[in-house]
C-alpha cells in the first residue's frame, strides 16, 4: 500500500468499536502528540456491525488499559459508531482487527493490525475478559502501531 498526496487519514474498524479499534485511536492519537508528524494525520475508529440505536462508550476496561498505558483517559468521550461508505471513501489507510473484514473494504487502503507488524493473525476480541486480557490487548495493539508506524503516515518521516 502507497500512500501520497494528503496527509493521512487512519480508520481502524473492530466489531463494535467499544474495545480494539478505539484503543488503537487513542493509542495512535497519543503517539502522535506532540510529533512533527502529526501534521493533519486524522485518526479515527468505527464498529464492523451496529448493535442498535442507543450510544455506547468504549468499554470501561479499555478506557483504564489506555489510561495505563497513556496516563491518561484519551476515551472518556467515546461513543461508539458504525463505518460508513463514507468514512471508507475519506480514508487513506483502514486497519481492521480481523482478517475476514478486509473483504468488505478497498484491496489498497485495507491492512489488518497484525499485518502492520508483519503478522498473520486476528487481533482477539479481548471483550468478556479482564482488565488484564484489555491491557495486553493494548500493548500488542500498540506495538503494531509502532511497527507500522511509516504505513500508517503514508511515509513521510
Amino acid at each position: 500500500m502507497t500512500l501520497t498526496g494528503a496527509a493521512p487519514k487512519v480508520l481502524f474498524i473492530c466489531l463494535g468499536n467499544l474495545c480494539r479499534s478505539p484503543m488503537a485511536m487513542a493509542l495512535l492519537r497519543h503517539r502522535l502528540d506532540g510529533c512533527a508528524e502529526n501534521a493533519g494525520v486524522c485518526v479515527d475508529s468505527a464498529g464492523y456491525y451496529d448493535w442498535g440505536p442507543f450510544p455506547r462508550e468504549a468499554h470501561p476496561f479499555a478506557r483504564r488499559a489506555v489510561e495505563r498505558l497513556c496516563g491518561s483517559d484519551l476515551l472518556a468521550d467515546h461513543i461508539a459508531k458504525q463505518w460508513t461508505p463514507a468514512m471508507v471513501e475519506d480514508a487513506t489507510c483502514i486497519v481492521v482487527a480481523e482478517e475476514h473484514m478486509r473483504a468488505d473494504f478497498p484491496a489498497g487502503k485495507v491492512v489488518t493490525l497484525r499485518e502492520l507488524g508483519g503478522e498473520t493473525g486476528d487481533i482477539a476480541d479481548p471483550y468478556g475478559g479482564d482488565l488484564a486480557t484489555y491491557v495486553d490487548c493494548a500493548r500488542d495493539i500498540d506495538r503494531l502501531i509502532l511497527k507500522g508506524w511509516p504505513l500508517l503516515l503514508g511515509d513521510r518521516r
